[in-house]
């Protein structure tokens, strides 16, 4: 999948990235509504945007990771964007202290808001993206479930803006305590209005090739493009999806109900299908923590789970995150095993098992192709 020179993305494509970005988010990663108005604003800025692999990046070069962080409300509310570029103004700042100069600039986790932040930082500022993200081609809930935290990379220092240019500096104690930070970047976040550019995890080319997940965009951009080609022929876009990311249609069915409760910054809930077509008569339950957690085929039998991906697409062919579902709609949930750099990590679990164990699953991994 990896492109081997520097390609440009068109404003389209960034488009088709948001829709197959927010397929991948796994019910989070932020609404595709608020990614499409980042769009809107690179399109007044700029009509292509430079794409890099890690191949391309030297091992010595350094890039930034840059995030938007608060809740959805809120970004409905007052849009987004200069948070991003004052959160990367911030970690310019720190680094110029040691010397160093960002060329490329990178996405967190893949999602159709937080997949288009970075390249919105890197329209104004005229940065290169690189084709990679730090959660495996996914959205998460923490910052200590990711490859970042996984694989050791260190955290702090991190910024946290908002948008009047007001920044702070999170310097930690453990540079890898994902959790604290989070503490820490939650609280400036409710400090700053509910909104924040977040800016940390700045790797090298090196560290990018050997522990982070690559061509996440070129992927996002396939699925988008394969959605969007399926709604224009009149073609069953569920199916479309599924053989552009060789996953599995677990289930299609309509929302019975959706319970959400916010917990701590986190929305906590489960998503109920009543079964339609070769489904009908059965019903599939979903638990998400932001993000979808795990699937049940009945209490106590499970479909998917973290670190496998379970992704909501409308039988019409427009993805969900769970914030955006709404009772009466209908969906397929499709399942995507996860990327290697999770499956042969032997810790991958661990990351991940606090979570579930809320969720009333207390056994270890299992994968999904020994589930279906």
């Amino acid at each position: 999948m990896g492109l081997p020179l520097m390609k440009s993305l068109t404003i389209q494509d960034l488009k088709d990235i948001v829709i197959g970005a927010t397929f991948l988010g796994s019910g989070g990663g932020g609404s595709p509504e608020n990614g499409l108005k980042l769009v809107e604003e690179i399109a007044k800025v700029t009509n292509e945007i430079k794409l890099v692999s890690p191949e391309e990046v030297a091992d010595n070069d350094y890039v930034a990771m840059i995030a938007g962080m608060g809740a959805p409300k809120a970004l409905k509310e007052k849009g987004f964007g200069p948070e991003a570029l004052y959160a990367f103004e911030g970690l310019e700042r720190l680094y110029s202290m040691i010397g160093v100069k960002f060329k490329y600039i990178m996405p967190g986790e893949t999602g159709g808001f937080n997949s288009i932040t970075p390249i919105y930082v890197a329209a104004v500022r005229k940065l290169t993206v690189v084709d990679a993200d730090g959660t495996g081609g996914r959205a998460v809930p923490e910052l200590g479930t990711t490859l970042y935290n996984l694989y050791g990379l260190p955290v702090s220092p991190f910024v946290v803006a908002d948008r009047n240019g007001n920044i702070v500096v999170g310097w930690l104690a453990n540079p890898l305590d994902g959790h604290t930070a989070e503490e820490i970047a939650r609280h400036v976040t409710v400090a700053f209005g509910m909104l924040a550019g977040l800016g940390t995890w700045v790797v090298t080319g090196w560290q990018i090739k050997n522990f982070l997940e690559p061509n996440v965009l070129t992927k996002s951009l396939e699925i988008g493009r394969a959605i969007r080609k399926a709604k224009e022929e009149g073609k069953d876009p569920v199916k479309a999806v599924v053989d552009v990311v060789k996953g599995y249609e677990l289930f299609r069915g309509k929302v019975e109900k959706i319970e959400i409760r916010t917990v701590a910054g986190f929305d906590f809930g489960r998503v109920t299908l009543d079964g339609i077509g070769d489904y009908a008569g059965r019903k599939f339950y979903v638990d998400f923590k932001n993000e979808n957690m795990i699937a049940w085929k009945k209490p106590g039998e499970p479909a998917a789970m973290v670190p496998d991906m379970i992704c909501w697409i409308t039988l019409k062919g427009d993805p969900l995150t769970n914030a955006d579902i709404k009772e009466g709609i209908e969906l397929a949930a499709i399942g995507i095993p996860a990327s290697e750099r999770w499956r042969k990590h032997p810790k991958a679990f661990d990351v991940w098992r606090h979570i579930l164990e809320k969720m009333e699953y207390k056994g270890n991994y299992i994968p999904i192709e020994k589930l279906v």
